[in-house]
């Protein structure tokens, strides 16, 4: 006769160590959200920052350019941002001006248009920018003269201007809380034809023997 071996009963998991198990895969699971979330804000921040960085740098390379070229600068602040107006001349003599201003919402503007013939807006829209996800604006753009620290260094200090512009990029969602991020922009550019325009000036009003 046949006998049949009957399995001995093998423990299993206890309900302890089920409850257990589910609560340290829910505190992983938890974790690991974050950490994509944390991983996933500084990738989305690095591809705005990067377009904005690349903005401020060729607005401000296009600023230097034109009062590189030009004879005569004046500056007219508006809405607490800086105003610039520029003369030059060309090979005939005809004069040609262009205004420089900004604002908070166009940023900055020539002869009241976007740079580079309209093509270089300010990098409001795009890629994690729609739906409030990041807010850019223009804080500060600024121009001044270079403060003279001697009487024979006068008319280079005033042929040497530096420009200041200043983009606040604004997250409301970021991890801990909203935050706001500042990229500030400087530069000095040198007039040649201002200072060669004062100095012939000065030139003309020396008495002859």
């Amino acid at each position: 006769m046949r006998r049949f071996k009957i399995p001995q009963w093998q423990p299993g998991l206890t309900i302890i160590e089920m409850v257990t198990t589910i609560v340290i895969s829910g505190i992983m699971i938890l974790g690991l959200g974050l950490s994509m979330r944390t991983i996933m804000y500084h990738y989305q921040d690095d591809t705005v920052l990067q377009e904005v960085r690349l903005y401020g740098n060729t607005v401000m390379r296009e600023i230097m350019k034109e009062i590189s070229l030009a004879r005569f600068i004046e500056f007219s602040p508006i809405n607490n941002y800086e105003r610039i107006f520029l003369t030059k001349y060309d090979n005939y003599g005809n004069p040609t001006n262009t205004t420089i201003t900004a604002n908070a919402i166009d940023g900055v503007l020539f002869n009241y248009q976007l740079p580079l013939n309209g093509t270089l807006p300010l990098p409001k829209k795009g890629r994690f920018r729609n739906n409030n996800q990041r807010n850019i604006t223009l804080r500060e753009f600024d121009a001044w003269e270079t403060k003279v620290v001697s009487s024979k260094l006068q008319r280079f200090a005033q042929s040497t201007i530096t420009l200041l512009l200043e983009l606040e990029v604004e997250t409301e969602n970021a991890p801990g809380g909203r935050q706001i991020e500042i990229l500030r922009f400087q530069r000095k550019v040198f007039m040649s034809n201002k200072y060669i325009s004062m100095a012939s000036s000065i030139g003309s009003m020396r008495p002859t023997s």
